[in-house]
Order: structure tokens, then sequence, then C-alpha cells
């Protein structure tokens, strides 16, 4: 009994052992590669088309083989490496346009120079306002000098028209074309008001630069500037009052240095600049205005593609004015002005940058407003 058990418990096991597997012929396996090959061709040309109707702005989607998808359904789909995405992203001309706000900001404030052959129209209308109160030296209809509390107020409007032309080797000529507008109105305690206004054309200059040096690691771009200011506005020294003069009434030249760094998205720049002023003969001696040493320091932050703000501190120092080489007293000064301001892209050509001038000390104006639309045509 034993014995038969065993061999039908023997039995049954070798019915339930499967049969071995039926070896694949070369033939076969080619001809699986090639079913495979032609599926793989076809998801391609599916793939492709489906890309076409969405536009390239859509990554395509790598897909797995169908033998694989059998034999995991589910499987993750595989997508593109990270370096090709990117890669796809990246177009030419993203950076500068990323940048647009922020460079033509740093143009307008004399920190870059626009590219070769590329030429900019920027007109720009600014206003100041200043007022002084203090006691003055008047006479009375009697002709007796006597002591007098004035209240001084000036307004200065000012139209520009600067043209910008790129050069090669990273350089740059700028025209500057003024028109001004400035008046003076002076209230005396005993009721006296006294008003004077003058409009003219300004003093005419032009500026070249030229970047001598493009930022690299702890070394930042800097760049040069020589301008020349010509005498074409109104001689302080033939109107009736000299505050109100469009113009210096001589030749004046300029050396800039401005030095830019870059610390993303934050740009922080300094000038240094140096004004030198030629003498002008008249009947009582040469006169030659006091020179001008000119410091200030900024920075420009990228809020967005688009817009971008600047913070600057400007000073200005002013040496006394010379008559027949006698200094005048009280003639030299020290303006220092502390600004804000905003650029905004209005269009891929046009940009709007405001900026709004407070006055530090008592040389400067109590407060500035200046707006510029400058407009880059290629």
């Amino acid at each position: 009994m034993k014995s038969a058990a065993a061999l039908a418990v023997i039995g049954g096991l070798a019915a339930a052992t499967p049969a071995p597997a039926q070896e694949l012929t070369r033939a076969d396996l080619e001809a699986a590669l090639r079913q495979r090959d032609q599926e793989i061709s076809a998801l391609e040309k599916r793939i492709a088309a489906l890309e076409g109707e969405r536009g390239p702005a859509a990554a395509p989607i790598q897909t797995l083989p169908a033998a694989a998808e059998t034999a995991s359904v589910a499987a993750p789909m595989q997508t593109l490496p990270a370096s090709a995405g990117a890669a796809s992203a990246a177009r030419p001309g993203e950076d500068e346009v990323a940048l647009e706000a922020l460079t033509r900001g740093l143009v307008q404030r004399g920190a870059l120079v626009i590219p070769k052959w590329s030429l900019e129209v920027a007109p720009s209308l600014s206003y100041s306002h200043s007022q002084i109160q203090g006691v003055v030296l008047v006479d009375t209809p009697e002709g007796i000098s006597t002591v007098s509390d004035q209240r001084q107020r000036n307004d200065s409007g000012e139209a520009r028209l600067a043209v910008r032309l790129g050069l090669p080797w990273r350089s740059q000529i700028e025209v500057r074309l003024p028109f001004d507008w400035k008046r003076q109105d002076s209230a005396l305690g005993d009721g006296t008001n006294v008003f004077n206004s003058e409009k003219n054309v300004g003093d005419v200059e032009v500026e070249l630069s030229h970047q001598f040096l493009v930022e690299k690691g702890w070394r930042p771009d800097l760049i040069g500037a020589l301008s020349w200011r010509f005498p074409t506005g109104q001689d302080p020294y033939r109107v009736p009052v000299a505050n109100l003069a469009s113009g210096g009434g001589v030749n004046t030249f300029t050396g800039r240095l401005t030095a830019l760094k870059s610390f993303d998205p934050l740009v922080v720049f300094s000038t240094l600049a140096y004004s030198g002023n030629l003498s002008y003969p008249e009947s009582f001696g040469a006169v030659q205005p006091g020179n001008v040493l000119d410091w200030q320091m900024g920075a420009i932050l990228a809020v967005n593609p688009g817009t971008s703000f600047s913070f600057a501190f400007v000073q200005d120092f002013k040496g006394h004015t010379r008559v027949a080489g006698v200094p005048i007293a009280g003639s030299d000064g020290v303006a220092a002005v502390a600004q804000v301001g905003l650029d905004q892209v209005l269009s891929s050509r046009a940009l709007l940058d405001l900026t709004l001038g407070f006055g530090v000390t008592r040389d400067a104006p109590d407060y500035q407003v200046m707006v510029s639309v400058p407009i880059r045509f290629w």
C-alpha cells in the first residue's frame, strides 16, 4: 500500500511540472526587433505631430517601448534630461530682454554704452524748485538802505533731447541739446515783489564714451568719457539776474570715469568727474567760473525683466569763481542731492525713466523731477 501511494504522489508531481519552453530561433528574434522598431517609429511620428499642434514651447516626452510597457505597466514615463529642457528654454536674446530695464537704465546714467551702430533718441523734461528765506539789504524810495526780510523762490525747467550712437570698440557718442526756462520771484517784508523770467537755448554738449574694462570676476566694468560743452546759451553776465542764465558763458570740458559691478539682481556703480571752465574776457577782466568735482554712488535693482529701481547720491564740489585772477568770496559751494528712480519698459523700443531728487545742502535745489523716454531704433 505504501509503495502504491508513493508512486501516485510522484506521478502527480510529474504532471504538475510545466513543460520546458520552446526555444526561439534567430529569425523569430529579428522579426520581433523589426516589429518593435516599427512601433517606436510610429510613436515618434505621432509625438512629432502632437508637438507641432501644441507649439514649440512644449517639451517632448520620451515614451517607453511597447515591450517595456507590457513588462511593467506601472513604470513612470521618462522625460528629457534637465539640460536639454534648459537648452530649449534659453532662446537667443532672452537674457538681453530680461535685463532690458536694468541695462537701459544704466545707459541713462552714463554707466553703460549702447551696442555698435545702435541709435537711441532720449527726449526728457526736468523741473527743480528751491526757496530761500532770510534778511537782505534794500533801498527805500528815499534812497536809505535798510534791512528787510526776503523770501526768494527759484523755479527751473529744462527740455532736453539726447541722441546716442553706438560705435565700434565698445564706444559711444552722444549729443545733448537743451532748452531752459527759469524764473525767480523775490518777495520783501514790506510787500514789494520782484519777478524775473528767462527762457532760451542752453549749452550744447558733445560726449564720447568708451568701455575700457569688461566685468570678470572681481574686476568691474570701467567706462571713461570726455565731453565738451559749448557756450550756446545765455551769458550770465548779459541777463538781469545771473541765476536766470541758460548757459555758463564759457567753454567747459569734462572727464568722467565710471566703475560698475553686478551682484545679481543688484548693480552698483560709482562715478567721478571733473569739469574745467575756460576763462571768458570781460571789460573788467577775465572771468573764470569755478571748476567742479562731481562724485556719485548708486545702485540699480532689477525687480523683474521690465522694471528696475535706482538709488543714487550725487555731490558737486564747486570752486571759487575768479575775476582777473582774484577769487570771489562766497562763489564756491557744495550741492548734494539724493535720488530715487524708476525704469519701466514700455515696448521693445521705448523705456520710461523717472527720477526724483531731494536736496541735502543749501546750494542744491529743494527737489527735482526728471522724466525721460529713451527710444532705441536699432
